[in-house]
């Protein structure tokens, strides 16, 4: 009686004094698969490419020749007679130490990637919109005293003609000059920094936005240091002042201009 597939494998592993587990280990096939090709039972077997396969890697284990082997699986399994579906192999172990390695460290690069693209965007964001503005300080002009105006020719009681002569000719002296609204408007698309000082006092210094505007009462002379020129506008008593050239540029207004 001619000897079967599993038969010849299972003879010759015996005779070899191999177990099941060193032809695993060899082969990288699978014990049981290994054991259903002894035993001829080739309905648990994947497809049978991937048994061919098997058969010749057992059959170099076992040191015996592949081809006559595949023919007499040809012969037992008759697969030109039936269709048998396709069933994918069951994988070999992998070797220890090399599984999850890449992937574990490739989400960790993509992950660092990610949180410098966020911090990188948030940087710059912060650095184009600038600072916060500070709100506007609101300048308290100074108390001036109100001059009774006097009937031309009269004096007041307790005083001679020569004292109310003179304070009248105090009073008419041309160098005394009017104090002046200082009013600053930025343009509604833009921004620009700003140093203002006002009698000797910073009456303001930070970042006014789009739109904002402020004003102050000048009694003696004011300064102004601008960072964007091009968005800012100032003006004295209503009118519009011309910005001087400088980087920053610095405008001096006083009461005597």
């Amino acid at each position: 009686m001619n000897e079967t597939l599993g038969q010849i494998f299972e003879k010759a592993r015996r005779s070899a004094g191999r177990s099941l587990q060193e032809a695993e280990a060899d082969t990288r096939i699978r014990a049981r698969l290994l054991q259903a090709l002894e035993k001829g039972e080739y309905e648990t077997l994947p497809s049978p490419a991937y048994v061919k396969g098997y058969i010749i890697s057992y059959a170099k284990f076992l040191g015996l020749d592949p081809e006559p082997l595949l023919g007499l699986y040809e012969t037992e399994t008759g697969r030109a007679a039936r269709a048998e579906p396709v069933r994918l192999p069951e994988q070999v172990v992998a070797p220890r130490g090399t599984t999850q390695h890449l992937p574990l460290r490739t989400g960790l690069a993509v992950i660092g990637v990610l949180l410098l693209i966020v911090a990188a965007v948030w940087g710059i964001s912060r650095a184009l919109q600038g600072p916060e503005p500070p709100p506007p300080i609101p300048s308290i002009p100074e108390e001036t005293g109100t001059v009774e105006p006097s009937t031309p020719g009269t004096t007041a009681p307790g005083l001679d003609n020569a004292e109310a002569g003179e304070d009248e000719d105090s009073e008419q002296q041309p160098g005394q000059d009017a104090p002046f609204t200082l009013r600053v408007v930025i343009a509604t698309d833009s921004a620009s920094w700003l140093r203002i000082t006002v009698d000797g006092l910073v009456a303001y210094e930070g970042t006014m936005a789009g739109g904002q505007s402020a004003e102050w009462e000048v009694a003696d002379e004011a300064s102004l240091r601008i960072g964007r020129p091009p968005a800012v506008t100032v003006y004295r008593d209503g009118e519009p002042v011309e910005i001087p050239p400088g980087d920053p540029p610095t405008l001096e207004l006083s009461v005597a201009q």
